[in-house]
Parts: C-alpha cells; sequence; structure tokens
C-alpha cells in the first residue's frame, strides 16, 4: 500500500512539472485556433463533401506531428469517408471546403498522405493541410463546429480542438438525382 501511495505522489509531482502520462495532460493547443469565422454550406444527400481544416501553425518551439483528426459529435447521418493530408506545393492552395473524392476526380494535384505525414516545424506553418471527406445521408442542418487534433510534440502525445464553425443544410437532391460535379468543376 505505501509502494502504490508512494508512487502516485510521485506521478503527481511529475504531472505538475513534466507530465506522468500522456492521458492525463488533457487539451493543449500547439497549433492557432481559428476564430470569428462561420460558414454556411447547401448541399445534397448523398453528395461527397470536402472540409478543410485552416492553416496548421505550429505555435511552439517543437515539432508537431499530427496522429489523427476526427468530427467532434459527428451526427449519425454523416459518414467519413475519408481524412488525409495533402501538401501545398502539390495543389498551391488549401481547401476550406470542396465537393467531390478529390483524389479519384483530381490525381494529379490531390495525392493523398495519411493524416500522420503532417508534420510541422517549430514556430511555422505547415506545408500540409487535411481534408475530410464526408457524405451525408439525410436531409437536415448538420453543424461541423470542431474537429479534434490529436497531435505528438515533445514526445507526449496529446490533442486539441480545432474551430471549423460550419454548417450544412443537407436537401434531397433535385430529380432525377445525383448528379456527379464534372472534372473541371473539381479540378484547379
Amino acid at each position: 500500500m505505501r509502494r502504490l501511495i508512494g508512487s502516485i505522489a510521485i506521478c503527481v509531482l511529475l504531472a505538475a512539472s513534466a507530465g506522468c502520462s500522456p492521458a492525463s495532460r488533457g487539451p493543449q493547443a500547439v497549433l492557432a485556433v481559428q476564430t470569428d469565422v462561420t460558414n454556411w454550406v447547401p448541399g445534397h444527400t448523398d453528395e461527397v463533401l470536402d472540409i478543410g481544416l485552416p492553416l496548421l501553425h505550429n505555435l511552439t518551439g517543437q515539432t508537431v506531428r499530427l496522429r489523427s483528426v476526427q468530427w467532434v459529435n459527428q451526427p449519425v447521418a454523416a459518414h467519413i469517408i475519408s481524412i488525409y493530408a495533402y501538401r501545398y506545393a502539390d495543389i498551391g492552395h488549401g481547401v476550406i471546403g470542396l465537393e467531390g473524392n478529390l483524389p479519384i476526380a483530381c490525381p494529379n494535384e490531390y495525392k493523398p498522405a495519411p493524416v500522420t505525414a503532417a508534420i510541422t516545424a517549430p514556430h511555422h506553418d505547415s506545408p500540409w493541410f487535411v481534408v475530410i471527406t464526408f457524405t451525408i445521408n439525410k436531409p437536415g442542418v448538420y453543424h461541423f463546429d470542431r474537429a479534434k487534433i490529436r497531435y505528438l510534440t515533445g514526445g507526449h502525445r496529446s490533442w486539441q480542438y480545432q474551430n471549423l464553425s460550419t454548417t450544412y443544410k443537407i436537401a434531397d437532391p433535385p430529380l432525377p438525382g445525383p448528379v456527379p460535379i464534372p472534372r473541371s468543376g473539381i479540378c484547379g
């Protein structure tokens, strides 16, 4: 029992200074968080939609590597197709919102990499941007307010929220039903 109490006391002291375990740390904003932006996007059921995370700017003096990105409070009607990282150098810009499965529609521009490829140097903008591709299968109003970003920095795993503040108004498509977007409407 004494050994257990001593171990807990050491862990508490370490957690206060350097973190005893990554799970005990809670959210730590190491990437700049977007504020004062709201988007309203119309769409149709079962259309492929894309939402990009804002610029990943590292606020710290250590390298940040993304581990995962997820939609916070994802509605049951929303189905994630993919979450990929893309290089700005390949496209020349990031993505706020688009329609279509980007690597299938535009394979020469959108070369997907796993989110874990997104590494950001200390105090720099990332050369990577992240896009979440999804569909919504029921009409309604859906809020994509935040994404949860898990990352690794300085040997510690932690996470933070990123504000997306995007509302999708999804309606059934007009007859005859969903029509594929031509490549010229997706690719730059």
